[in-house]
C-alpha cells in the first residue's frame, strides 16, 4: 500500500471517528524489512505492513493495547535464539514506534435527518461537535442534512443503528419520521450501551407508548429512565431552529454537568 494511500486512510478514519494506531519501523537488524508503516484498528484489522509474520502479529497486539490506554509506545521485538532453537526460520530485531491517533472531538449521532434533525446538525456543528447522520432515506430526500453532517450512514432500518460502526462515546439525538421507527431507532441506540447522552424527540403520549413497547421487548426500565425525552431545555420554542437550540443546550448541560437553569440571580 502506498504511503499516500495510508495517509488518506488515516485522514478518513479520523474524520469518521474511527480510532487507530500507526506502527512505524524505526530500526531493524538482520531483517529483510528495513522500513514499513501499518495502521491498526481496535478490532485488529490493518492496512499496510511492517513485514508480516511474528513481527507483525506482535506489533498488532501492542498497537491494540496502546489504543486501550491511549498512550504512544516504542517497542523492541527480538526473536532470536529461542525461535531458531524451535525451528523457526526467522531471527533478528525490530524497533517500532506505535502512535495512537484518536478523534477526541465531541461526537453527535443524529438518528433521522428531518427538519429538526437538520437544525440540530447545524447548531451542534457551531459549538464543536462532529456529527454523524444515520437515516434510511437517500440523498434525494434529505440532501441538505447529509451535506451538513461530517458523515452519513444509510441503513436499511433504524434498528440497524445497533450494529454499525460509530465514533467512540457518542451523544445521540433520535429524531426520525414516525412512531414505529422511533422505537426501532431508540432500541438500536440502547443496544449499543455506549451513549454519553440519549435524547428523543416527541410528546409525552408518544414517549409513553414507545417506552412501554421497549419494556415488553425486555429493555430495562432504568435504561429508559435515563433518556432525555421530551428532549431539550424548556425554552418555549416551536420552530426546528428553536428546538435545535434547546436540544444542543441540553446536551451541553449534560456534558458539563450543569442543570441548564438561569444564571441570573445566582
Amino acid at each position: 500500500m502506498k504511503l499516500c494511500d495510508l495517509l488518506q486512510e488515516q485522514a478518513d478514519s479520523l474524520r469518521n471517528g474511527r480510532d487507530y494506531a500507526v506502527v512505524t519501523i524505526v530500526k531493524s537488524n538482520q531483517l529483510a524489512r528495513t522500513n514499513g508503516k501499518m495502521i491498526v484498528y481496535e478490532d485488529g484489522t490493518i492496512s499496510g505492513t511492517v513485514g508480516g509474520g511474528i513481527w507483525e502479529q506482535a506489533a498488532i497486539h501492542d498497537a491494540r493495547e496502546a489504543l486501550k490506554t491511549g498512550e504512544n509506545a516504542v517497542k523492541v521485538y527480538n526473536f532470536g535464539s529461542e525461535f531458531a532453537k524451535a525451528g523457526f526460520q526467522c531471527s533478528g530485531e525490530m524497533t517500532a514506534f506505535i502512535e495512537v491517533c484518536r478523534n477526541d472531538s465531541l461526537q453527535l449521532v443524529v438518528v433521522g435527518g428531518g427538519h429538526v434533525g437538520n437544525a440540530v446538525i447545524h447548531a451542534a456543528s457551531v459549538v464543536g461537535f462532529t456529527v454523524t447522520l444515520v437515516d434510511t432515506r437517500d440523498e434525494t430526500d434529505i440532501g441538505d442534512s447529509i451535506r451538513c453532517a461530517e458523515r452519513f450512514i444509510k441503513v436499511d432500518s433504524f434498528g440497524d443503528v445497533a450494529k454499525i460502526q460509530l465514533p467512540r462515546d457518542p451523544y445521540y439525538v433520535v429524531s426520525t419520521y414516525g412512531h414505529m421507527v422511533d422505537g426501532a431507532a431508540l432500541g438500536g441506540v440502547l443496544a449499543r450501551n455506549d451513549a454519553k447522552y440519549i435524547g428523543m424527540l416527541g410528546g409525552y403520549k408518544k414517549i409513553k407508548a414507545i417506552f412501554a413497547k421497549l419494556e415488553e421487548a425486555g429493555v430495562d426500565r432504568a435504561a429508559l429512565d435515563r433518556i432525555h425525552s421530551p428532549i431539550g431545555l424548556d425554552l418555549g420554542g416551536e420552530t426546528p431552529e428553536e428546538l435545535a437550540v434547546a436540544i444542543v443546550g441540553e446536551i451541553l448541560a449534560v456534558k458539563n454537568g450543569r442543570r441548564g437553569g438561569f444564571l441570573a440571580g445566582i
